[in-house]
């Protein structure tokens, strides 16, 4: 008998007789044997090993995040036979445990005669000494109305326990003022015609992905909506990854697509790109139209999908069942909004226009109990920036349905916490909420009330200061954790890359309200450190998901159309943002460093500046223009000794108490500066375990290339780490104890490492 013959049939009884447990609802750890009983050999890979390791360790998914399923793949190897085999295993979420110490009152304050609304959480301090936010259910509901001022108070119980809570509520005659002035101090220059100059590795990064563009099959983007819509497809090939035919989040690439195609048209200027844009988007018009005469469908509806994950959401279905359709919904909108903004595409606006009426005629029907229950919601309630879009279409179209509709997606749990200035985002999903609050700034915009500003202001200073990497990415496994656990959470899962695309985006909205220069600080750090860091180098358009930040990680890039990849697609044409920004005394300010033009003809200002790798510390800044006064350079923070020299002479200079150096001239003849800023080696390092450190030089973190998976310790401190650091022919590699440092968006295919064990030479 044939021998392979035999061997397979090993293999097939091998595969019948094993049993591993009842894998349909799993709490415990599985026992996942080496060997089949008739002798082949079996090799065990899972499909998610954050809740399942290859070696059958299970993590249960947190109270709140749903049971998961995860594929778990068994390789049979027998002579030379192999077959592989795909077992589901369902693994529980952890039964809710909350063990309370104590619950801080609910505090209001309301008008007389006025009615007003109780939050539907309170802050709870769990015995780990830990502040989340918790459901509450009032005893008589959560509308409260006084005929008289005074202190009222109103009780209720954490939701499905009998803990009580108390609200105590100031009633006053007349309310303190609720609006700032929502006009800002500076704006981009988003007029003006900038580019990158070719060399840098942001032009470069730029010019990577806008090959990988030029070349995605716009068809297989539409193929979810025109199946959807029962459109042909035109032979088309089905998405992959995150937008499969059978994916609940198929339609969400699609939707950057349109942003990056808009925004990569904005900062290049490439017309085929814009025919792209173009076509999508009639595409799209043709699959919205097709949709509204589909019967049970609601008119101006578009989506890969059908409705049904919204009735499922509104029924308050948990992920995974369904995946974030307000969330998917969101990037769709908005990239119909960015061709509108950059290709002047007026199609866009009126499938943007039709679709948008469709929420709010869905969503203006529900209870405010209802809808808060549904954001709050892990994952299945994500819906992105959904309030910030219909503040945008309120501000092109002015339909007042559009603001009453940003307001529904108010979100308690993370709204009240921030108002009374609480660090509660423990145990949140990260990227769920940050574009939560970029919708918040958007309503400040919009009507000036001043308690979205002032929690937008609050939760970026909480981020940044107690919840962020030394590369400015935040959240581990996507959740954020304990303020100032950044030492203990150092591994594969660190840093999601689009979180810091949306504090990056929340950064500069801030930034013009309050031009100070530690938010650009912020942002440059965020940008070369861990944005720059996440592209594949090959034309693939990829981007991290994570960015490993433990000893000997390594960048992944997955291929699966993730929401990363999405935000990946966009981040590289928006390089330009950050850099010019101006204010209404004509004064430009200059917060980045990085090798471009701007050409603002209207104004009549030129601005170029260079940089050159071979002397990284020396920035050559070109200004001209009738148009042009003033110009005020960001310090950064890395800097301690500075010069400006003007005509090879150093250059009268005024720095102000906001982070600038201000130059005041003639500049209609055009003058050349040079600028120089001494980089210097500093460390950083964890808060709660601060033996552990990174190192920065000038703007760049350092990474140290190998492949240990033991954290390295280095005979250094703050008072030597310059001295042991050597120099090499490339101005930005350094050689210390045997092992090569380099800017860790420099890193490529290679294992590395961001932080150290800093022992100075009297502890050894």
């Amino acid at each position: 008998m044939n021998r392979d013959f035999l061997d397979h049939e090993i293999i097939e009884k091998d595969m019948d007789s094993l049993y591993i447990g009842n894998l349909n609802t799993v709490e415990y750890d599985l026992v996942l044997p080496e060997r089949g009983m008739y002798g082949s050999k079996i090799i065990w890979k899972s499909g998610h090993d954050r809740f399942l390791s290859d070696d059958g360790k299970v993590t249960r998914p947190a109270y709140g995040m749903g049971d998961r399923t995860i594929p778990l793949y068994a390789t049979f190897l027998y002579g030379n036979a192999k077959k592989t085999k795909t077992y589901e295993v369902r693994i529980l979420e952890k039964k809710n445990q909350l063990q309370v110490s104590n619950v801080y009152p609910v505090r209001i304050t309301a008008g007389v005669s006025e009615l007003a609304e109780l939050p539907q959480v309170a802050i709870v301090e769990r015995s780990d000494g830990n502040l989340i936010p918790y459901p509450v259910e009032w005893e008589k509901g959560s509308r409260v109305f006084f005929r008289a001022p005074g202190m009222y108070k109103a009780h209720g119980t954490l939701a499905d326990t009998e803990f009580p809570v108390e609200a105590e509520i100031t009633v006053l005659k007349e309310l303190p003022e609720k609006y700032l002035n929502p006009l800002p101090e500076v704006t981009e220059c988003s007029e003006a015609d900038i580019r990158l100059i070719e060399g840098s590795l942001f032009h470069n990064s730029q010019q990577n992905m806008l090959l990988y563009l030029l070349n995605v099959d716009d068809d297989q983007m539409l193929y979810n909506f025109r199946t959807a819509s029962g459109i042909d497809t035109r032979g088309a090939m089905p998405m992959d990854g995150w937008d499969a035919p059978d994916s609940q989040l198929r339609g969400h690439t699609t939707g950057h697509y349109l942003s990056s195609l808009a925004l990569c048209y904005h900062s290049t200027g490439d017309h085929k790109i814009k025919e792209k844009a173009v076509y999508m988007v009639q595409s799209l018009g043709e699959c919205q139209e097709a949709f509204s005469n589909m019967p049970d469908i609601k008119d101006g509806f578009l989506s890969g999908y059908s409705e049904e994950q919204f009735d499922l959401l509104e029924e308050y279905t948990k992920y995974p069942v369904i995946w974030a359709p307000y969330y998917t919904l969101h990037k769709i909108l908005a990239g119909l909004l960015d061709c509108y903004y950059y290709i002047r595409s007026e199609k866009a606006l009126v499938i943007a226009d039709r679709l948008g009426m469709w929420v709010w005629r869905r969503l203006s029907g529900l209870s405010r109990e209802h809808l808060t229950k549904m954001w709050s919601m892990y994952i299945a309630g994500e819906f992105g920036g959904m309030n910030a879009v219909m503040v945008e279409l309120f501000r092109i179209t002015g339909r007042e349905e559009y603001l009453k509709c940003a307001g529904l997606f108010d979100n308690d749990k993370l709204f009240y916490p921030l108002e009374q200035r609480v660090d509660a985002l423990c145990t949140m999903h990260a990227n769920q909420h940050i574009p939560q609050v970029l919708g918040a700034m958007e309503l400040f915009k919009a009507t000036g009330i001043k308690k979205y500003y002032e929690m937008s202001e609050f939760f970026w200073q909480t981020v940044v200061s107690s919840h962020c990497y030394a590369n400015g990415g935040t959240g581990e496994g996507e959740m954020f954790h304990e303020s100032g656990k950044i030492g203990a959470l150092l591994n594969k899962d660190t840093a999601e890359t689009c979180a810091s695309y949306n504090m990056l985006k929340l950064t500069k909205e801030l930034y013009q309200f309050s031009p100070k220069a530690y938010y650009m600080d912020y942002y440059e750090r965020t940008l070369y450190n861990h944005i720059l860091a996440t592209q594949d180098q090959r034309v693939t358009g990829e981007s991290t998901y994570f960015l490993p930040l433990g000893p000997g990680g390594q960048r992944e890039f997955l291929f699966e159309n993730s929401c990363c990849h999405g935000t990946g697609m966009e981040s590289r044409f928006r390089y330009r943002e950050g850099i010019y920004f101006y204010d209404r005394k004509g004064s430009i300010y200059v917060n980045l460093f990085i090798p471009s033009e701007m050409q603002w003809k209207e104004q009549d200002v030129l601005i170029r500046q260079y940089t050159d790798r071979r002397f990284p510390e020396c920035i050559s800044l070109y200004a001209e223009g009738s148009g042009l006064n003033t110009i005020k350079i960001r310090r950064p923070c890395w800097v301690r000794q500075y010069r400006i020299l003007e005509d090879e002479q150093e250059a009268g200079i005024v720095p102000d108490e906001n982070g600038y150096i201000i130059i005041s001239r003639d500049f209609s003849q055009g003058i050349t500066f040079q600028l120089e800023f001494s980089y210097e080696f500093q460390l950083i390092r964890t808060p709660d375990e601060p033996e552990k450190a990174a190192v920065q030089y000038g703007p760049y973190l350092m990474a140290v290339l190998s492949e240990q998976k033991d954290f390295i310790r280095f005979l250094f401190d703050e008072s030597n780490v310059t001295d042991r650091m050597k120099a090499t022919e490339d101005p930005l590699r350094f050689i210390c104890e045997g092992y090569t440092f380099v800017p860790l968006c420099e890193v490529g295919t290679n294992a590395y490492h961001v932080y150290f064990l800093s022992t100075s030479d009297k502890d050894r």
